[in-house]
């Protein structure tokens, strides 16, 4: 937890990666923002007298030891218009971390602190330039590693969720100021809303909680990525499929079954989606103990895996492992892939499509990459269920916990009312939705809150 001096302190970080690059940015932020970099700043004119939000060139000076460090660009904005609401220089250095950490150095010789993980967003939310969703959404959008899941993070900063829930708690806060006046005027006879009429508002705000819940599952697989496994008899084809998909020699390929013993795991991008793909052992009934165990982690990995791809060799009839295995995955979601299709065909597709009328059949070769795009095609609308549903908004199990505390709450509110408790009784459970709700937004929050989301951030940000 912070004290009232360190937030009102200036602070100070680099906010580019580490390592050498073209150009390497620090960030200060505070009251003395510009006191603090004008003392190591020789160019012309006075940082309180420039606009906001403009450019200067000059270069960096040391004042400790009367010499020049580096050439810079200094981008200054004027608070409250600026990312933490504050005062803020961006100085744009080159990027050799030795001369960052010396213009670091100076800074802080300066009167400005090193800033701590995510406090430059924290003091962004603590000055109403976001709320709390959308300062999460800042980290989520930096640690994103799939396209789906950056647009999902940007909707987030824009205030998707946000406007929903806000929504939500105005309704509340209505329903509240109404039950309030029926207290105050009880003894007069006046009510302000019959139960019906509150059943039917906590109702439909009951329905609008479950339908942000609904999407969690969903939004938390866009969020962390799907687990997609390839399944089949010894050599099928199955890691020179996971290299195709890969794009890169990952697996080792033999003409020896049992080859694959362990699980071979790698994360891709599928169309937006980020997906880990699994290579497992071949599926057959053997001895030797250690190709046993790699088919028990197949077994074990089929389990936990969002879609199979199921993968038969074209050029072979089926055989007697094929059969047991489409046993084995009889309810599992999957895409049946005949492998090397470039060879001359002896499988029956007649015989598994009549089997599997409703499973997508896609004939691939490893070898000449016939039928790959077909197979990323029919992985990617398989994962996606809905595309043209509005994609989820709850991802976050923060604000999975804070829906559900309001669903509960909400339903406790309706079970007073139908019960004909009195108006204060269905008054706190609403009052409790609120205050859920405002948590998860960061109307209603503590310290611990803001310590555990922010110092998740990278320093710097």
């Amino acid at each position: 937890m912070q004290t009232q001096g360190e937030q009102n302190s200036t602070i100070c970080a680099i906010s580019t990666p580490m390592g050498v690059s073209a150009i390497g940015i620090i960030r200060v932020s505070g009251l003395q923002a510009f006191s603090i970099v004008q003392s190591l700043f020789k160019g012309r004119g006075a940082f309180k007298e420039f606009k906001t939000h403009t450019a200067h060139y000059g270069e960096v000076f040391d004042p400790r030891k009367n010499e020049i460090v580096d050439e810079a660009i200094f981008l200054l904005m004027k608070g409250p218009h600026s990312y933490t609401g504050e005062d803020m220089v961006e100085i744009q250095s080159h990027g050799n971390p030795v001369i960052l950490n010396k213009i670091l150095s100076i800074l802080v010789s300066q009167g400005a602190r090193l800033a701590e993980p995510g406090e430059f967003s924290r003091r962004a939310f603590l000055s109403g330039r976001m709320d709390l969703a959308q300062a999460e959404a800042v980290m989520e959008m930096i640690s994103s590693q799939s396209d789906k899941r950056f647009q999902w993070a940007l909707g987030q900063l824009k205030g998707k969720l946000s406007e929903r829930i806000n929504e939500m708690r105005r309704e509340i806060i209505s329903l509240l100021s109404q039950i309030e006046a029926s207290i105050d005027f009880s003894e007069e006879g006046i009510s302000f809303y019959t139960r019906e009429e509150m059943d039917k508002q906590i109702d439909a705000l009951l329905g609008k909680v479950q339908t942000l819940l609904a999407g969690y599952e969903e939004g938390k697989k866009i969020r962390d990525g799907f687990t997609v496994t390839i399944v089949g008899r010894p050599n099928v084809g199955k890691s020179s499929l996971f290299n195709l998909l890969l794009q890169e020699e990952r697996a080792i390929v033999t003409h020896y079954p049992g080859t694959t013993r362990d699980i071979l795991q790698e994360w891709i991008d599928i169309e937006g989606l980020a997906v880990k793909l699994c290579d497992t052992a071949g599926y057959r009934k053997t001895d030797d103990p250690i190709e046993s165990e790699g088919v028990r982690r197949s077994d074990s990995a089929i389990g936990v895996s969002d879609l199979t791809l199921f993968v038969l060799d074209g050029s072979e009839p089926l055989q007697k492992e094929d059969m047991e295995l489409m046993d084995r995955l009889e309810t599992i979601e999957k895409v049946i892939v005949v492998n090397k299709y470039d060879l001359t065909r002896q499988i029956d597709i007649g015989l598994i499509e009549g089997r599997y009328s409703d499973i997508p059949i896609v004939c691939v070769s490893s070898v000449t990459t016939e039928g790959v795009i077909a197979l990323r095609n029919e992985v990617k609308n398989l994962l996606i269920k809905n595309p043209e549903r509005e994609q989820p908004l709850v991802a976050l199990l923060r604000h999975k916990n804070a829906l559900t505390a309001t669903e509960k709450a909400l339903l406790n509110a309706m079970t007073s009312s139908r019960e004909g408790a009195s108006w204060e009784f269905v008054a706190i459970d609403l009052r409790e939705a609120a205050d859920y709700l405002g948590e998860l937004v960061g109307e209603i929050t503590t310290d611990e809150i803001l310590d555990n989301i922010f110092n998740q951030f990278c320093i710097g940000k």
